[in-house]
């Protein structure tokens, strides 16, 4: 009988090897190289593209000065497209850009692009340099440059698109367990739950399962029968504080098992920002917060705020000239509205606006917010509001530095001391410099329409993700809401 068992047992494990060498071999060698394949078909299009963008249309005929002169052969810009790509494969290999285990978000994915772009065109007019045989013309360089970036969005939603589909399909989608029956693991195991399209199929619960109603596959003592049984490919581990020291447990009960093991700290519910590890004195260290705004990229992001302020102020002097005759027109004095505003660090700045309410707006109430339909709104003041033209003299603070073209919106002393009181991590939203628009403002989280708790937790997601592509889409994306007059009153 003993012996049946062991050799049941034998088989369940050899069937287990198998389908878990198929699993990583689909996540680790296949889907990355349809990604690279597709990579390389795209920088190649761009390169023709740019050939025949040179060689086959008018801007020809404009350089070469309406003459006919002898016009080289496509293959040579079909093999520089194709080495091209084959150099940014290699670089995007290096930024892991290839890595199949967590679907990145196409967003996240723009700015590795670029700079893989940017550096594989650098290391291929290098090479090309030292090879005299061939003489390639610089603007099909310049114009593969501009089409790669456009080609290469285009190729990863595609293959996003792919990887989905094979995912739900099964191909490569990897079997999660869950230790732990806290509030972090009862949150990750609904995020699993949902997880298929990220590649992820959540099998049940090594323990007692952190929600109700959840799958228990056995105890942590039968963790090796569990593994290959199920067919694990991951164990998650997300104990709460006082259980923790019964890792070692699941660590040793995992020893010599071919499953990945992953730790969720309690310590995530306490912060929203990204958790790094670092390492002192070989000793590894969690990196709970990070500046987010330093070195060169804050500086880029001031000139950025500088240089586009002082335009827009310059540009549309006369809108602000005609929009201070309205309002004085509908409502008298005073034209302006001046209020104190906390910004970054926690300083009191004063934000300016075009006056939109009654000069007595407050004058019983006390600070209140706006609502949809405030009888205190001036007849100009509620066109002012639904085109958020009383934003305007804003482009003045950032002008000067106390706010920025993106950032969280700034709210009034007597509100942060209130919001902070009961909102966890509030006062994080002052690790940046206030925005004239941000990003729940741009996800339709404005005014009356949401909740305080809502917008704070879009605050700080943009806080701890920030990038100057990050601003950029949140830029393009204001236009878009302003036109709407999305959540304005």
């Amino acid at each position: 009988m003993t012996r049946t068992n062991d050799t049941a047992l034998e088989k369940t494990k050899q069937k287990r090897e198998r389908r878990s060498s198929e699993r990583s071999l689909a996540l680790s060698f296949w889907l990355p190289l349809t990604a690279a394949c597709i990579d390389v078909t795209a920088v190649t299009t761009a390169a023709v593209l740019s050939y025949y963008l040179r060689f086959g249309t008018f801007i020809a005929r404009i350089i070469d000065h309406y003459k006919v002169t002898w016009q080289p052969k496509v293959t040579n810009y079909i093999l520089f497209g194709a080495g091209l790509g084959l150099i940014y494969v290699m670089v995007s290999w290096s930024y892991r850009s290839y890595a199949t285990r967590l679907r990145v978000p196409l967003e996240q994915e723009v700015g590795r692009i670029l700079r893989g772009a940017l550096l594989a065109m650098g290391v291929a007019l290098a090479l090309i340099f030292f090879y005299r045989e061939f003489q390639y013309s610089r603007l099909v360089f310049l114009l593969t440059l501009i089409f790669m970036l456009p080609a290469l969005i285009v190729a990863r939603t595609l293959y996003q698109r792919l990887q989905i589909s094979l995912f739900r399909r099964g191909i490569g989608v990897q079997r999660v367990a869950m230790w732990g029956a806290g509030d972090v693991a009862a949150k990750l195991w609904k995020d699993f739950e949902r997880g298929r399209t990220q590649g992820f199929e959540l099998v049940g619960a090594v323990g007692t399962p952190p929600v109700d109603g959840g799958m228990c596959l056995g105890e942590v003592q039968a963790l090796k029968s569990l593994i290959f049984e199920h067919d694990l490919d991951l164990l998650v581990m997300a104990p709460p504080p006082d259980e923790e020291e019964k890792m070692e447990d699941v660590m040793r009960a995992a020893e010599g098992l071919s499953v990945e093991l992953l730790y969720c700290p309690a310590a995530i519910e306490v912060t929203k920002s990204h958790i790094r590890v670092t390492e002192v004195g070989g000793r590894p260290i969690l990196r709970m917060k990070t500046l987010p705004m330093a070195g060169w990229r804050y500086v880029v992001k001031r000139v950025m705020d500088f240089t586009f302020s002082g335009l827009f102020l310059l540009v549309f002097s006369w809108l602000y000239g005609l929009l201070a005759a309205i309002v004085y027109l509908d409502s008298g004095k005073p034209i302006f509205y001046k209020q104190p505003r906390i910004g970054m660090d926690g300083k009191e700045f004063d934000m300016i606006k075009f006056r939109t309410m009654r000069t007595d707006a407050e004058a019983k109430s006390g600070p209140v917010w706006a609502k949809e339909g405030d009888p205190r709104v001036t007849r100009v003041g509620g066109f002012l509001r639904r085109w958020s033209l009383d934003e305007l003299p804003q482009f003045w603070t950032v002008f000067c530095g106390d706010m920025s073209l993106v950032g969280p919106r700034p709210e009034r002393p007597f509100f942060v001391e209130e919001f902070s009181k009961h909102i966890p991590q509030y006062l994080d939203r002052h690790r940046v410099k206030s925005g004239l628009t941000g990003w729940a403002q741009v996800c339709g989280l404005r005014g009356s329409s949401s909740t305080i708790e809502e917008r704070t937790e879009y605050d700080l997601y943009y806080v701890e993700n920030w990038s100057l592509w990050f601003d950029a889409r949140i830029l393009m994306r204001t236009v878009t809401e302003v036109i709407r007059g999305r959540g304005a009153m």
